[in-house]
């Protein structure tokens, strides 16, 4: 697995174009594109991703395949039994490509199940602790080279997949919470950790946040992808006038207009259906009125000013998922940070998108430097 230095046109469609890049870290540019041309439908998705890892698995290209798999799980329905043993061979495929990560996972106890965690030691004294986490979708193994890369710049890194994340939603059940302090202190005494620095990215730009606002280990604050209000995401997709309708049917407890008017748009639309399903199934929501009142807890406004930590904020300006004034917002509502320090990245840096898929070492190199000079 090696980092991007591009992000890629290959799908018309921007959910696909993002995931797709995703795999560029692993599997040929040249390939995607081919494999790009082939799909059309979240159905077409699917099989050709689950066809693609055959391939490389029977070519003895296991880590292609782990993440070809990995791919075509990620769209499938919830409840479809060939989702978990595809999910559960993927992981035995990057434990067999990738010892390092076979020989450092560790499981976390939380609640009724488990964290899975990953621990790396730098071959010398670690300058620092660095804890990380994604967001609402990525997975822990996915995140591997650019741990490595803080690793091999001298930190002790812990990885970890929180309540709706990874292993710890697809193998214990575990739903999201917003209250993200409580994983984290669990991660923290399970490492006996005093002290660290915490990275949080996509979603985990709020998750961490959240988590330093009331956990005070955290003396350092990376959010890799601001995030200060999660309903903004949504409001972006929606347009303020409808969003405001929603608002209001939410505000106003409406459950029994809110759930048939979302079910028939969705069947409008098989990736809104599918979006729907993923988030009820990540949060535990039972219908979507549950889901987007849920989608409200996840926002900063009455905990912000808890930070005081030093804070780095990082956004690109052309970020199809989070509004970018997100990054602005989150900065003014640390009002008691010991420092927030923003940085937006553009196209010609190939970090416009989400989480910079396309150039994350640049994002790496100056989290480093920002680090460097607070010492």
């Amino acid at each position: 697995m090696k980092l991007s230095t591009n992000f890629y046109n290959l799908h018309s469609d921007p959910g696909f174009n993002y995931n797709l890049n995703r795999l560029a870290w692993t599997i040929s540019i040249e390939e995607l594109k081919e494999v790009a041309n082939k799909i059309e439908t979240i159905s077409d998705w699917i099989s050709v991703m689950k066809f693609q890892a055959k391939v490389s698995e029977k070519n003895e290209k296991y880590l292609n395949a782990a993440r070809y798999y990995q791919a075509a799980e990620f769209y499938m329905p919830h409840g479809d039994p060939e989702k978990a043993e595809i999910y559960k061979h993927s992981i035995s495929l990057i434990n067999e490509t990738i010892p390092e990560i076979a020989e450092n996972r560790f499981l976390i106890p939380y609640k009724d199940g488990f964290l899975p965690a990953i621990k790396l030691e730098p071959s010398s004294k670690p300058k620092d602790i660095i804890v990380w986490h994604g967001g609402f979708d990525s997975l822990l193994e996915e995140m591997y080279p650019m741990l490595k890369i803080l690793c091999d710049a001298g930190f002790l890194i812990i990885a970890f997949e929180g309540p709706g994340q990874g292993g710890a939603l697809r193998t214990h059940n575990l739903k999201m919470t917003y209250d993200w302090e409580k994983p984290i202190s669990a991660v923290l005494d399970f490492f006996d950790v005093k002290k660290c620095v915490l990275i949080g990215m996509s979603l985990g730009g709020y998750l961490a946040a959240r988590a330093a606002a009331f956990e005070r280990r955290i003396y350092r604050l990376v959010c890799w992808g601001a995030l200060h209000d999660f309903s903004s995401a949504f409001k972006s997709r929606l347009g303020e006038r409808k969003f405001k309708f929603l608002e209001f049917l939410l505000d106003m407890k409406l459950s029994f207009i809110v759930n048939p008017l979302v079910r028939r748009q969705v069947k409008k639309d098989d990736i809104l259906s599918w979006a729907l399903q993923h988030g009820m199934h990540v949060s535990g929501a039972s219908s979507p009125f549950e889901y987007y009142d849920w989608v409200r807890m996840l926002n900063l406004k009455e905990v912000a000013h808890l930070i005081n930590c030093h804070s780095y904020l990082v956004m690109g300006n052309e970020d199809h998922l989070v509004p970018i004034e997100q990054v602005y917002i989150e900065a003014q509502s640390m009002k008691n940070a010991e420092s927030v320090t923003t940085i937006m990245l553009s196209k010609a840096q190939e970090g416009a998108e989400h989480c910079q898929i396309g150039n994350a070492k640049l994002v790496l190199d100056n989290i480093l430097r920002w680090l460097d000079s607070l010492d």
